[in-house]
């Protein structure tokens, strides 16, 4: 699991290089040369042997077709973000989902459905999705409607707020002030809890939490903080404060019931991390906002729903 220090030091980094990435083209990767690195890490990921892609199974039907239909985002920094210069879609989430469809089909042919937190649920259960690669976090609750393969990454909820914000640097921070959510996620039973007074207001995408954020319809937003450490990064009027204040472990979501496919993208997670092509990923995408070396992935069904 992803140590809680090392999280922290996500933001730290970010924030040092604030002023240095405010004129940078959005469409340029986080360090020069890293384009060219996801090209590479993607050419050097597993094929699964033929006997594992079993007649009949949701793998087979996923390679007679020829693409891996992911639910996923395209504006999400180092996560899984188009970029508008090559069309690509890039980052941590994204290259995972393409090294997956290389290991099903052979070739990285991913094509992302663009979900929103609210519709992740229905997009598996309907089939319109093979798998959600967004941040997905893993719960009991959700555990009822959908599998999870995983956890692949875990991260944990951070409050960013407008730079130069005073008197937030922890949940309990926030009673008696508006607090920005997105919609359906987990940081809103947390808020509750952590400060029964804040009035939550909800959006449905983490673009849409960032502009209310700075349209001061909310003194903070409670979000993941790999996903606020992104958002800082790139727009130096926001901040990151406090540490994470809890852990949230990410699963790869798979329709409800297929304990074939889930065992299938287990034993994939496995390999990955066991020949360093997982860490590589991270290193390629979170990994160029972090000093020192690629965490520890979580160990794959430590979590209840998993």
């Amino acid at each position: 699991m992803v140590s809680m220090k090392r999280l922290a030091a996500v933001a730290a980094v970010s924030m040092l290089g604030l002023s240095a990435c405010a004129g940078t083209d959005p469409a340029s990767p986080a360090v020069p040369g890293e384009a060219n690195k996801g090209t590479d890490l993607i050419a050097s990921a597993p094929v699964a042997a033929a006997a594992d892609i079993l007649p009949g199974s949701t793998m087979e039907k996923i390679k007679q077709r020829g693409e891996l239909i992911v639910g996923g985002s395209l504006d999400a920094p180092l996560l899984s973000q188009q970029n508008p210069t090559t069309g690509e879609v890039e980052g941590f989430d994204a290259d995972m989902g393409k090294a997956l469809a290389k290991f099903i089909i052979g070739e990285p042919k991913v094509k992302i459905v663009n979900s929103a937190s609210e519709t992740r649920e229905a997009l598996l259960s309907n089939g319109t999705v093979d798998v959600v690669f967004q941040t997905y976090t893993i719960t009991p609750e959700r555990a009822e409607q959908v599998a999870f393969a995983g956890p692949y990454y875990s991260s944990g909820l951070s409050l960013a707020v407008r730079k130069g914000t005073t008197g937030i640097a922890r949940p309990e921070d926030l009673n008696g002030k508006t607090v920005i959510a997105g919609a359906n996620t987990p940081a809103i039973p947390a808020i509750k809890k952590l400060a029964p007074q804040a009035k939550i207001v909800t959006f449905g995408s983490d673009p849409e939490c960032m502009q209310a954020l700075k349209q001061e319809r909310g003194d903070a937003y409670v979000q993941d903080e790999t996903l606020l450490v992104a958002n800082a990064q790139k727009d130096p009027s926001v901040e990151v404060v406090g540490s994470p204040f809890t852990e949230d472990p990410y699963g790869i979501g798979l329709k409800h019931g297929d304990d074939q496919f889930k065992k299938f993208v287990n034993d994939w997670l496995k390999k990955i991390q066991a020949d360093g092509l997982w860490q590589k990923t991270w290193k390629n995408s979170l990994g160029t906002v972090v000093q020192g070396e690629a965490p520890t992935p979580p160990q794959i069904g430590s979590v209840p729903g998993s």
